[in-house]
């Protein structure tokens, strides 16, 4: 892609959703397409570009230039930073990346309203005190949690988890470091909170209940 391309494709992201890509042309091109197609895949389920930009706001996406042990960030006011590498050369993860940082957007611009809610829907209990950032409190995540998969940080991190597995279901069977389903409980939570409201996937059932 060229830099006019790459300009054009940045454009249309500000313009329609709101999204601002710092120094477009600094990005990869396979990386600014797949950014741009997470941004639509999230707002085509959620009623389109006009509901995307009323529930996120303005939004800036950044590419920092060194490697962390995170693919990427959301943050207050500096919205979501990339780091280096951050696709892996795995094009079904960057995407479900995107859309995780782009839920924590979300919940940042509803005053951690959504992830609030969630741990009323699903019984999740902050315990003892831990260090860790930003919420200092170990996180139980309440009604049926995946068998054998590692507890979310906190209820920041189950919202995010939960939208991007809503979004891309068959990525979340098969990624990397094992599965990334979400209870019946979960997926009907996000569920509410888009327009395009999707079945559960009946063949998640029993990785949460005992048949």
């Amino acid at each position: 892609m060229d830099e006019s391309g790459s300009s054009e494709l940045a454009r249309t992201l500000q313009n329609e959703y709101g999204a601002h890509v710092f120094r477009h042309a600094s990005w990869p091109d396979d990386e600014l397409r797949l950014l741009i197609q997470g941004v639509e895949d999230l707002a085509g389920l959620m009623g389109g570009a006009g509901k995307f930009r009323r529930e996120l706001g303005r939004v800036l996406m950044w590419r920092a230039p060194f490697r962390t042990s995170m693919a990427a960030m959301a943050a207050p006011l500096v919205d979501v930073v990339y780091f280096k590498g951050a696709s892996w050369g795995d094009p079904s993860e960057f995407l479900w990346q995107t859309v995780h940082e782009l839920a924590h957007v979300w919940d940042i611009h509803s005053f951690y309203g959504l992830s609030r809610r969630l741990m009323g829907a699903t019984g999740s209990r902050l315990g003892r005190l831990r260090w860790q950032l930003p919420i200092p409190f170990e996180y139980d995540p309440g009604e049926s949690w995946l068998k054998g998969r590692k507890p979310p940080l906190n209820s920041l991190e189950d919202w995010a988890d939960s939208v991007a597995t809503y979004v891309y279901p068959d990525h979340a069977e098969t990624a990397r470091g094992g599965p990334r389903l979400i209870s019946p409980v979960r997926w009907k939570y996000v569920r509410e909170r888009m327009q395009i409201r999707m079945p559960y996937p009946p063949q998640w059932t029993p990785h949460f209940y005992d048949p």
